[in-house]
This record gives C-alpha cells, structure tokens and sequence, in this order.
C-alpha cells in the first residue's frame, strides 16, 4: 500500500441528495460534482474510477489539498483519520463508508456556512429580505432509501449523516433504522455518525436504533470555545451547547463515542488551540472511557484560507504553519475587501464584534476596510 493510499478514495462515497440534481464523489470534501440519477448504479462511474487509479499511482490528486494541506503541516488529515478507522482496498464492490445529506433543516446560522446548507440561514437572510426563494424542504425518505439501495452494501462500515443538523427530526433516524435491518451483521460491523452542531438531544425512542449497530459516533462540529464559539456558530451560547453534550454523555447508550470536528478558516486558525484545551479538560473521554478525538478541515467559501491576507500568511510562517498556505496563494485585494464587509454587515444584523473577539486575526485585515 503506498504511502498516499486513501481509504475514501477507495471505500467512500459521498451521496448528496438535497438538491434536484443528486450528485456522488468519494469524500465530502471535495468539490468536483459527479451527478447522478436516484435509481442509477454509480459505485462504478468513471471519474470515481479514474480517481482510485491516481491514487493507486501514489500521486495527489488535486481535488486532495485539504488532507495534503494539513499533513504537510504536521497535523491529521481526514485522509489518515480514515485510513485507521476503514477496513478497504482497491478494487472493492461497494462502499465502506457512506457520507449522506439529503436534510438541511438546521437551527443555527454558522459563519462559515450559508443557505445552501442550513434552513436557519435561509430564514435569517428572509428576515433581513435578502432570500426570496421558498425555504427548503427535505427530500422524502423513501427517495433516499432507493438511492442506497442501488449500492452494494455487504462491505458497509461507516454511515455519516451530513446535515444541516441531523438530530432535528425524526427522518434521518429513519433511514438509520433501515440501513440497520439491510447491512450485514450490522450489530458487528455498522457505525452510524451523526453531524451535529451539540445544541439537540436524543430522544430516548431512538436509543433503540443506537442498540441495533455497532456505534454511534456524534460528530460535533466545534470550531472555538465561549465568546468565538458563540460568533461562528450563531445563535448557539457556548454553555448550552457545552451542557448539551455533557447530559448527552450521561444518558445515551454506552455504544454512544464523541467526535469533534473542526472548521478552519480565516477566523480561527491562529486558535486552534483552544478546542484542543476544551476537550482535554472537560471533554476528554465518554462515561465509558473511550477517547473523545478532535479532527479538522479547511473551510470552503469566502472565509477559506484563500482570503490570508499577506500579514496573516507571515504570522502563519514565522508559527511554523505555513504549509497551510496553498502553493499557489496569491492576496486578491477585491476578494479580501468583498470579505470584510461580509464579516462586518453580519456583525451589525447579529450585534456581534470581530474586533473584540478575534482581535489578533482582525489586525491583518483593517486596511482592507473601505
């Protein structure tokens, strides 16, 4: 197996049904769209194909800069986080893991996020007459059960519900419940992996399906802690959210283990840190004693690292993380500019403070404020 093997690449799937036009790739984070039909076959459609063939050659594809980004800097990837929780190999007939989203219903607004995702945004930018589409309704379940159903299942490992927020509703605990009665062996073999915001419980009707599979891993998307957790995920307050979770520790079933996933952008990538604290001293374990890990991303969107500005790229060098930086970064005033005023109309609409809570992040940027 050569050193770049990616078990995504060759046992995942991203299956996105939320729009009139589904589409499929190996990995949530890549962006190059492959669309589909609901009752197509498409484990085995030609660009997936042609991607498992220049890993095979042990080559970056460059739709991979995410994990090649953040391994050249010396931290993990999503890449390497797969490659020890995945059994795959080439070759295989069907998906270890499954990434799904077809429900965007979501209670929070995130910086980093925006309508395509999250109901809750879509209703803020309609109070603020700045949406004039309806707002969206999900796709029915049964759509979503023909879609899976054209996929081989028997090495199924791993289900990721993307949201949205996942815990709202009942319909992705559906389709949770049919997976458990199709996969294989699902009690031994089937994790199913909710993406969450922390803000919802689990109600206690549900903690059947949780028993019928292996494990259920909650996939808490944390970007910052107190006032910054506040700011990037609008309009959540950081000890709600924080004695959210620690009620879920104590009452879901035992075969319950936590995730922490976190967005790196512009805001908060000279923070980072701060998670990894949080985690170490309040959050560390489940009431069963397994290890609460912390992953992370770099954000798509305005707020992504394409938008250093040069004093934050230096700061990020002279810290000895510079590989966050792409190769081929250059500064785009105008594209920096159009971000700086995103950042400041929605201080103003959420009476929030960029200065005053990320002041080191903001210097970089106050002479691109017209």
């Amino acid at each position: 197996m050569n050193s770049n093997y990616c078990g995504m690449i060759h046992g995942g799937l991203n299956l996105v049904l939320k729009d009139a036009e589904p589409w499929i790739q190996s990995c949530c984070l890549r962006t190059d769209y492959v669309p589909i039909e609901i009752d197509q076959k498409f484990w085995q459609l030609q660009p997936l194909q042609q991607l498992r063939l220049t890993n095979q050659m042990n080559q970056w594809d460059p739709g991979c800069f995410n994990c090649e980004s953040l391994e050249n800097s010396g931290m993990q990837s999503f890449r390497q986080g797969m490659n020890q929780g995945l059994k795959t190999k080439p070759g295989m007939s069907g998906p270890a893991r499954i990434d799904l989203m077809f429900d965007i219903s979501c209670n929070l607004a995130c910086r980093t996020c925006g309508p395509e995702h999250s109901t809750y945004w879509q209703r803020h930018l309609k109070s603020l007459g700045q949406w004039h589409k309806a707002i969206f309704t999900p796709r029915k379940k049964d759509q979503v059960i023909k879609a899976l159903s054209q996929i081989n299942l028997d090495n199924l490992q791993q289900v990721v519900f993307c949201g949205g927020e996942t815990l709202l509703g009942q319909e992705y605990w559906d389709v949770a419940q049919w997976l458990a009665q199709q996969v294989p062996n699902a009690k031994q073999q089937l994790t199913l992996c909710f993406q969450t915001n922390g803000t919802q419980p689990i109600l206690e009707h549900n903690h059947e399906v949780i028993k019928s599979v292996h494990l259920v891993k909650l996939h808490v998307s944390i970007d910052s802690t107190d006032q910054q957790f506040e700011y990037l995920r609008w309009p959540a307050t950081w000890q709600d959210t924080t004695a959210n979770l620690q009620a879920l520790r104590q009452t879901v079933p035992s075969n319950v283990m936590f995730l922490i996933e976190q967005t790196v952008s512009v805001f908060n990538v000279l923070d980072l840190g701060r998670v990894d604290q949080w985690v170490q001293s309040d959050f560390a374990m489940n009431r069963e004693g397994d290890a609460v890990e912390v992953t992370r991303h770099l954000a798509n969107g305005i707020f992504g690292l394409q938008n250093l500005s040069e004093g934050l790229r230096d700061t990020l060098v002279n810290r000895g993380l510079g590989n966050f930086v792409h190769p081929d970064w250059q500064q785009h005033d105008r594209d920096i500019q159009r971000m700086c005023a995103e950042i400041l109309r929605f201080d103003h609409y959420r009476q929030q403070n960029i200065a005053d809570t990320f002041p080191e992040m903001w210097q970089h940027y106050s002479r691109f404020i017209n």
